[in-house]
């Protein structure tokens, strides 16, 4: 694992990714930065170098792509930073815990829109 250009902070937020092809996949990012996140992986959907794009707490899409996949979980940088003030608002900001009854599924809708296909 590569060290990384932002520091991230330990979280519990709710994401959503789309590799364009298939569904969006609900997620928990367990960390997230300017630069990057982290999530529970799901087994062998994702690959290091796989290009996907990310919601974070309602935000995006946002280009990313995966850097690596370790101990079940995985670690993906975004194409263009995010905003310092959304990260300062979501990591400071009232987010419920995650519970063992909740999942990420149970989250509140986003929108119904697809992202763009990559090319």
């Amino acid at each position: 694992m590569q060290s990384r250009r932002s520091s991230r902070k330990a979280i519990n937020l709710p994401g959503r990714y789309y590799t364009g092809v298939g569904a969006p996949m609900d997620i928990t990012l367990s960390d997230v930065s300017t630069g990057g996140c982290r999530f529970p992986a799901e087994a062998g959907k994702l690959k290091p170098g796989s290009p996907i794009q990310i919601y974070v707490g309602g935000s995006g899409p946002h280009r990313a792509s995966v850097r690596w996949l370790e101990n079940g979980e995985i670690g993906v940088s975004f194409m263009m930073p995010l905003e310092q003030d959304f990260i300062d608002k979501i990591q400071c900001g009232h987010i419920p815990d995650i519970t063992p009854e909740s999942k990420p599924g149970g989250f509140k809708p986003m929108s119904d829109a697809l992202p763009l296909r990559f090319c």
